[in-house]
């Protein structure tokens, strides 16, 4: 059983093939560089939401805008055979700047739950590193768990819309730190899991 969202990538890839046409002649490594600026962008806006609370709406929007173009260049690269070891490197070096920058922008923007944030970054390199080492023994990627990279920015679109309603209908909650907590729960149930598939590989 898969646990996680990682598999639903494939009828997303569906949903947005529409979108083919107009990369044909776009070199997916430019599609996959691309994203740096768009997870700085959302890094700002983050930064600045607790005093804006609507670019907790825009950094909903703008997860959205990278999940489709971090879909968009493996289409692309597969599509149009334009694939290359580079572009999988970069394919792979690129969400995870996206992901340092959006994760301290967190940080950051949540004093009060610094220890709790920081905690909560620490996990996400500690799923990204466990995901990755059945390659030492020529294994495959592991990413099965509830708190994978596509999970977890899955859980912050809707994590911040919440946090939206919150502040401005005076709840009371901060829904930041319920993904900080989220993620660290999870994170050791992924960590076990991506650990257990990995040694059941061998």
């Amino acid at each position: 059983m898969e646990i996680g969202l990682y598999h639903l990538k494939y009828p997303f890839r569906k949903m947005i093939g529409f979108l083919l046409p107009l990369f044909s002649e776009v070199n997916p490594n430019k599609i996959s560089w691309s994203l740096v600026p768009i997870g700085a962008i959302t890094a700002v806006a983050y930064i600045f939401a607790p005093k804006m609370p609507i670019l907790y709406l825009v950094g909903a929007l703008l997860i959205l805008t990278r999940m489709v173009v971090g879909t968009l260049d493996g289409l692309i690269a597969v599509k149009f055979n334009k694939s290359s070891p580079k572009g999988e490197m970069i394919n792979r070096i690129t969400p995870e700047i996206c992901d340092i920058l959006l994760m301290i922008a967190l940080v950051y923007a949540t004093p009060t739950h610094f220890i709790l944030g920081i905690t909560a970054l620490g996990m996400c390199w500690a799923v990204t590193f466990f995901g990755l080492i059945g390659i030492v023994a020529g294994k495959k990627i592991q990413s099965v768990g509830p708190v994978g990279q596509t999970d977890r920015i899955v859980a912050l679109g809707i994590f911040s819309i919440l946090q939206f309603l919150s502040l401005t209908n005076h709840w009371g909650h901060n829904f930041i730190t319920f993904f900080f907590i989220w993620v660290v729960v999870g994170s050791l149930l992924t960590i076990a899991l991506r650990i257990n598939r990995n040694f059941r590989q061998l």
